[in-house]
């Protein structure tokens, strides 16, 4: 595929077998069951398993769950509860002997099942057993290890089971508890900002290297603050001594914030990836979808998630199309706050919108005929990589799984706003796709994008989250950031505040910090400003901050770093 510019016709061609893909997890997200819930799609507390050959994905309230072999195209296997108590909240599962093991929350006993085929559905009850809520399995020899635990008051607990017969060798035992006034990152809020006592929630065991890493979720599912953080043992029993670089997986800032009670999972030798639950939490506090983050262990043994530029482009977990030491293609965002134009919108659901590089806001259009239509000028001609089509539901009303419901639509593109060319034909797509993705085999180049709509099934309004395009702008990268100050709360260790100089031809800001200058493994994302305030941090940890620069065209990483007691 080669673009010819203003010069002749652009032509493109969709990936038939892409080497990334773009968060959220692009899967037929259920609309909730409950009361106040009509018309909103949630998955959360995600469980990625290996069986069979097969990945499966098991979320809450998603009516069942899904499977994939190359974790583009996902098969969900409707189950009915009467089967399979798939409506509980916070699945937990383990693989032995052949089988595939379910349970799901409870307040007390609940039903083990098991299955030699989940992909064709079939289940049978295996044995009562003490599950509670948000449990979670560590199998090791012939030990079954439970961790389990969600509420603002209690720890979270484990207890230790036989294998063979699954009964109990080792009652409950408390590991750890909340410890709010030090671990800023576990105070509730947006911003950490609340009083409240958080729910401790959401346990995840990791064997590792001779170590157990006990991972939990604070400090709320509604929040972009929602992270998880790590105690970690040389026993799967304890004693867990807290992690200091916890939150072990943060993401409070870009298109879709929060990065909390999930799962790590393993790809082919030893690739290891962390499933998270992210927030949306606009029509509904449970309105949440599910991502996919490159996660590992350093040298030193710290666990760590890289949700760096986290709903950029990333190279699949299979890892077909990854560079040597590289997660993600390089590709910038080249839609964010350009001119828009569109065939109608709604009072108080503009254009702009749907480039404004956050999930929460969404364009709607008058209706959802094939006469709609939204388009971008991305100010110049650009090389075009990969388009994601975050649709959203406003004015939907379904609840469950609906069948029926699909999005299609074709992708224009236009060196000069007069000929357009289709890149992406999917006008006969009858498929429940939210969050589409398109990579293309080659870069194109052009100017103007447009989405056309050919049909919209949701609801009676067209509505668009946002349409992200990623590629390369044709300028230079920006300049690196100097004049960094970092000065820490005198009052609360857990808050710091910093700021620095801009950097000419800088679209944002990527802060990066950890407890070493070689353990930068969380961050923020900032956008139109050159100051930020974090209230996330260890009280008595040292702390090191760098600052990137990025732009259309690029990254310029921070300039060494500087030193917070």
């Amino acid at each position: 595929m080669a673009g010819c510019g203003a010069a002749g016709p652009i032509r493109a061609k969709v990936a038939e077998r892409p080497k990334t893909f773009c968060n959220p997890v692009n899967v037929d997200y259920r609309f909730m069951k409950i009361d106040g819930g009509d018309g909103i799609r949630e998955a959360a507390d995600p469980v990625v398993v290996e069986f069979g050959g097969r990945y499966y994905l098991f979320a809450s309230k998603s009516s069942g769950y899904w499977y994939s072999e190359d974790f583009v195209a996902w098969t969900h296997v409707l189950i009915d509860d009467a089967v399979l108590p798939i409506e509980d909240y916070a699945p937990g599962l383990f693989v032995y002997d052949g089988y595939l093991y379910y349970v799901g929350s409870t307040h007390g006993k609940g039903m083990l099942y098991r299955s030699p085929a989940p992909d064709r559905g079939e289940w049978e009850p295996v044995k009562e057993i003490w599950s509670y809520w948000d449990p979670a399995f560590l199998v090791e020899g012939d030990k079954l290890y439970l961790y389990y635990g969600c509420s603002p008051a209690d720890p979270i607990y484990m207890r230790t089971l036989d294998l063979r017969t699954l009964e109990e060798t080792r009652g409950e035992t408390a590991c750890f508890n909340s410890d709010k006034e030090r671990h800023g990152w576990e105070r509730t809020g947006e911003h950490n900002e609340l009083e409240r006592r958080p729910y401790i929630e959401g346990a995840w065991m990791t064997a590792h290297g001779g170590r157990y890493y006990l991972q939990y979720a604070a400090p709320g599912t509604e929040w972009k603050s929602y992270a998880d953080g790590a105690y970690v043992s040389s026993s799967p029993e304890g004693p867990f001594t807290y992690m200091e670089n916890s939150p072990v997986s943060y993401k409070p800032t870009g298109f879709l914030g929060g990065a909390g009670h999930g799962c790590i999972f393993t790809v082919g030798d030893g690739n290891y990836w962390k499933a998270a639950t992210n927030s949306i939490s606009v029509r509904h506090m449970f309105e949440r979808r599910v991502s996919f983050y490159p996660a590992g262990f350093d040298g030193d043994g710290y666990m760590y998630t890289d949700t760096y530029l986290g709903d950029y482009p990333t190279f699949l977990p299979d890892g077909r199309g990854e560079r040597a030491g590289e997660v993600r293609p390089g590709w910038m965002l080249l839609s964010y706050g350009k001119r828009v134009t569109a065939s109608s919108a709604l009072d108080g659901y503009p254009a702009g919108n749907a480039v404004d590089e956050d999930a929460r806001t969404a364009w709607v259009a008058a209706t959802n005929g094939d006469g709609e239509w939204f388009e971008v000028d991305l100010g110049s001609s650009m090389s075009v990589c990969a388009i994601q089509v975050n649709f959203d539901e406003y004015g939907a009303a379904h609840k469950g799984v609906v069948e029926g419901l699909y999005q299609s639509y074709v992708i224009y593109a236009s060196a000069d706003g007069a000929e357009w060319y289709a890149v992406a034909d999917r006008s006969g797509k009858r498929s429940d796709t939210p969050h589409d993705y398109i990579e293309f085999e080659k870069p194109f180049k052009a100017r103007y994008i447009k989405l056309q709509n050919a049909a919209y099934t949701v609801s009676q309004n067209l509505s668009l989250r946002d349409l992200r395009i990623f590629g390369l702008g044709h300028g230079h990268r920006p300049q690196a950031v100097e004049g960094l100050t970092v000065r820490r709360d005198g009052d609360d260790g857990c808050r710091v505040r910093l700021s620095w100089d801009g950097a000419d031809g800088a679209q944002g800001y990527i802060v990066r910090y950890g407890i070493a200058p070689d353990k930068l493994y969380n961050n923020f994302q900032v956008m139109g400003d050159t100051s930020l305030e974090i209230g996330s941090l260890n009280s008595g940890t040292e702390y090191y901050f760098t600052v990137d620069a990025f732009n259309e065209s690029g990254i310029t990483r921070g300039m060494g770093t500087e030193a917070c007691r």
